[in-house]
């Protein structure tokens, strides 16, 4: 230490410190000859060899009671027993000069015994930006030990000063090499470790934690024993023989290798190189080669390894085949594996999306259960019945055959073929059973017999039609809100399960009340006949060439409709121009009007083009997001009284390719004709054919005129020309059942609240490190009671000391042993004070509120000794 450095150092203890005496033991005489050139402001240096015991004792409190004094001794501090000044030093300041003194005063440690410990760590100290790194996590009370994982910390530049924050680090720089080279890389990391003297701590450390024990230690060898003791861990079953002998053998030190991994995994800044090497691992155990005898039930809670989810969902898939629909321990598998890591969408991002398989693999059993539930086919009274089960029901074959090909598409774009059997399982049930069931059924309502038949009469009992929407539904709404405005949002080809789900989503949202019903649509049905027949009118015609006309005014346009519109104080707007306006545009906008119709264009405009009607499922998608805060943004920002979502049409979707059978054979258009499509052709005088429908729109459109039609029998077309797997303009349900979403803004009414999560029994002391929590569900989902997810966890106040588990409560149960759900969780290795109290922590995993804290004691001794 240099003169100005030992200056300076007690001068900070004299005034910084605001001590008056000073006692200085130099037992090697390193600073005795500089001793009178020393310099402190305002304070007397005495040597402790010049001058007697009392006569100091005299001069300090008696004589100068107020002086500062630094007391010199060349020689080493004495023993108590024969320390004359035993009584001063203990109320005043022991200041040493060497290197391990002025570290046991920068630390700010309190034990003597730590300088020859410190002395033999001098190397890492000879950094200050390492000393200041250290500094910040050291403790007065510290042990060797515990600055040993300090200095650990700082040399791996690790978040916290704790084993697993260390490995994580270590592990990460194994990311930086090569993946065929991870068990010869190399780690600046672990040079330093060895460069400092810490590889010793650090693997007695980490044996008093995982109890690794082997003859040659390394990180490397560690990671694979980490995670194969993981994956052991929570396997049910035999562990595959050619992995055995890399599992940590230690009974209850072993566990924390799940509680690491666990911790690993959920880490926000590590979580990616988790998933690299724990795929690399895999890889070098050859880990996909060994799991041929393991089922979903033995993988259900392992976590450790990609190659475990895919195994499970290949199981799955093969309990799948040809249409095998879940069960519900098939469910519960799903469930839990949703709450996983391999399922979160930052793990999956760039990759496979597993939570989306599962998706897939839900939508297809429920569709599968569904078909089973009609095993003797479809078979109704009349078409009332029918059309009405439709609209209960017979809709979620639609619903669900899209949802599985909407994540399908996902999974295979991606470049996986995973799904690829299931897709034809899928098709077998919806195109070749379900389209067919309607096509004959409903089929044989339309049809004309004997004077009988929807053709005839296209009304139905208490079911509105469609060219009667403005009285219907609109007139009552201006009605209910004589000061307000009604919104009519007319998306093209909205088909009716589509827009039931856009009802429950609505739902699910804060203040928003959302109802469906359905309409009897026009036939033929397509666009230019559906938007007029929503207009308000008292006439509905044709012109000679086909064009649709309403109180003898043209309809086609957007400035058409406003026109049209602008008898009963209303409007027309595009969607999309609509949202582009701020608020207070939007509101200037509809400011003179009471009805605002605005027409929105998604499923449509892609799905009626033969390039891109492969991405018809893709848009029903967008256009469930763009209704949905279409519908916001009116009711928030421009205080619409009501909204209401209805279509021109419905629409029919095979991602199958038609075949001729599907065609109805027409040779040349008949005489007459004014317009020929896939699925209609309209004209005068068209006569009558086997292979078509043939109809009047006065009877299916209410027109003034008769202008007539013919449509092809069940799904068949006319045509593939354009594009062949969209249609519409038929009379399958999925076109002429339209949908009237009503929704209202509910004012000062609090969001939908979350179900309540109890937790069943009494655990009041944890005596094993692995301890099993059983929650109970205490509601079943419903419309206002929506579903909750929770991280449950062992927290010393905030420091986790266990595994964290995710689970989703959901189920819309009535059963309340439906609604029960367990886990495990393992106490991470460590002392444990069995009169403290530590907690099971319940965190919505939403906002990482908490839901509850249960204190609890931990006394694994107790344990241990059974």
């Amino acid at each position: 230490m240099s003169k100005h450095q030992l200056t300076d150092t007690l001068q900070k203890i004299f005034k910084d410190e605001n001590q008056r005496i000073v006692f200085w033991y130099d037992a090697d005489r390193e600073f005795e000859e500089g001793l009178s050139d020393l310099k402190l402001d305002g304070v007397k240096i005495i040597r402790l060899d010049e001058v007697g015991s009392l006569e100091i004792k005299i001069l300090l409190e008696v004589q100068e009671c107020t002086g500062s004094f630094l007391l010199y001794a060349p020689y080493p501090e004495p023993d108590a027993k024969d320390n004359w000044l035993l009584d001063i030093s203990l109320y005043s300041r022991t200041f040493h000069a060497d290197q391990a003194s002025i570290l046991l005063n920068e630390l700010g440690l309190s034990s003597q015994s730590l300088r020859s410990y410190l002395t033999s760590r001098r190397t890492f100290f000879r950094s200050q930006d390492r000393l200041n790194r250290l500094k910040k996590w050291v403790k007065p009370e510290d042990t060797e030990s515990e600055l040993d994982l300090k200095m650990l910390a700082v040399l791996t530049k690790s978040e916290l000063p704790d084993i697993f924050s260390i490995l994580m680090r270590l592990f990460e720089e194994l990311c930086e090499s090569d993946e065929q080279q991870l068990l010869l890389a190399t780690q600046t990391s672990w040079d330093e470790i060895v460069k400092y003297d810490l590889a010793e701590p650090f693997w007695n450390i980490v044996t008093g934690t995982f109890g690794y024990t082997e003859a040659e230690l390394s990180v490397k060898d560690l990671l694979i024993r980490l995670l194969v003791t993981d994956f052991a861990k929570a396997l049910r079953g035999s562990v595959p023989l050619s992995l055995q002998h890399f599992v940590l053998t230690s009974p209850s030190l072993s566990l924390t290798a799940s509680v690491f991994a666990n911790h690993w995994r959920s880490n926000i800044n590590h979580y990616k190189s988790y998933k690299e090497l724990s795929g690399t691992v895999s890889k070098q155990l050859k880990l996909e080669n060994q799991l041929a005898d393991l089922d979903e039930q033995a993988l259900l809670e392992t976590m450790t390894f990609e190659v475990l989810e895919r195994k499970i969902i290949l199981c799955l898939l093969a309990k799948m085949k040809n249409g095998y629909s879940f069960g519900e321990e098939d469910r519960y598998v799903i469930a839990h594996r949703l709450d996983g890591y391999w399922t979160n969408s930052q793990i999956t991002s760039g990759g496979v999306d597993y939570r989306v398989i599962y998706g897939a693999l839900l939508a297809a059993a429920e569709l599968f259960a569904l078909r089973s539930s009609y095993h003797t086919g479809l078979s109704y009274p009349d078409s009332h019945t029918m059309f009405s089960a439709y609209t209960k029901e017979l809709y979620r074959f639609d619903q669900l055959y899209r949802q599985f090909h909407e994540k399908a598409d996902q999974i295979e774009l991606t470049g996986t073929d995973v799904l690829k059997g299931l897709r034809e399982d899928v098709e077998n049930c919806y195109s070749n059973w379900f389209i067919d069931q309607v096509a004959v059924t409903w089929g044989g309502m339309v049809e004309p017999n004997h004077g009988t038949g929807l053709l005839q009469e296209w009304r139905l009992n208490n079911i509105p039609n469609q060219q009667d929407f403005f009285q219907t539904f609109v007139e009552p709404a201006l009605k209910a809100y004589p000061t307000g405005r009604v919104y009519v949002v007319i998306s093209d080809a909205l088909r009716y399960e589509v827009a039931a789900e856009l009802t429950d989503e609505l739902n699910a949202k804060s203040r928003f009340e959302a109802a469906i019903a359905s309409q009897l649509g026009v036939l033929p049905s397509y666009t230019a006949l559906g938007m007029a027949a929503l207009l308000p009118h008292q006439k509905l015609d044709y012109k000679t060439n086909g064009d649709v006309e309403v109180n003898g005014q043209p309809t086609a346009s957007l400035e058409q409709r406003s026109k049209i519109l602008g008898e009963v104080s209303g409007t027309a707007i595009k969607a999309e121009e609509l949202l582009a306006m701020s608020k207070d545009k939007g509101r200037e906008f509809v400011k003179p009007y009471r009805v605002i119709y605005i027409y929105h264009n998604q499923i449509d405009a892609a799905g009626d083009s033969a390039s891109t009607e492969s991405n018809t499922f893709r848009s029903v998608r967008d256009a469930i997001n763009e209704l949905s805060a279409l519908t916001s943004y009116i009711i928030n920002n421009l205080n619409g009284s009501a909204v209401i979502i209805t279509a021109d049409h419905g629409f029919l979707y095979q991602e199958t390719y038609p075949g001729q059978h599907d065609k109805s054979g027409l040779d040349n258009k008949p005489a007459g004709t004014v317009k020929a499509k896939k699925r209609y052709l309209l004209g005068n005088e068209l006569c009558d054919s086997p292979k078509v429908w043939h109809g009047v729109t006065s009877v299916t459109a209410g027109t003034t005129s008769s202008m007539e039609f013919w449509i092809p029998k069940g799904a068949n077309r006319f045509h593939f020309s354009g594009g062949a797997r969209y249609v519409h303009g038929g009379a399958m349900l999925q076109e002429i059942v339209v949908p009237v979403v009503t929704v209202k803004g509910l004012r000062g009414v609090e969001k939908p609240g979350k179900v309540n999560v109890s937790v069943l029994g009494s655990v009041k002391k944890i005596v094993n490190n692995m301890q099993r929590f059983e929650f109970i569900q205490t509601e079943a989902v419903s419309e206002k009671v929506k579903p909750v997810t929770l991280t449950i966890s062992l927290r010393d106040v905030e420091q986790l000391i266990s595994n964290e588990v995710t689970l989703t409560f959901d189920s819309t149960s009535d059963q309340m042993n439906d609604r029960k759900k367990s886990v495990n969780l393992i106490v991470k290795s460590g002392n444990y004070d069995k009169k403290k109290e530590y907690y099971l922590v319940l965190r919505d995993a939403a906002d990482k509120t908490e839901v509850e804290r249960i204190p609890l004691m931990i006394d694994l001794a107790f344990g241990n000794e059974f």
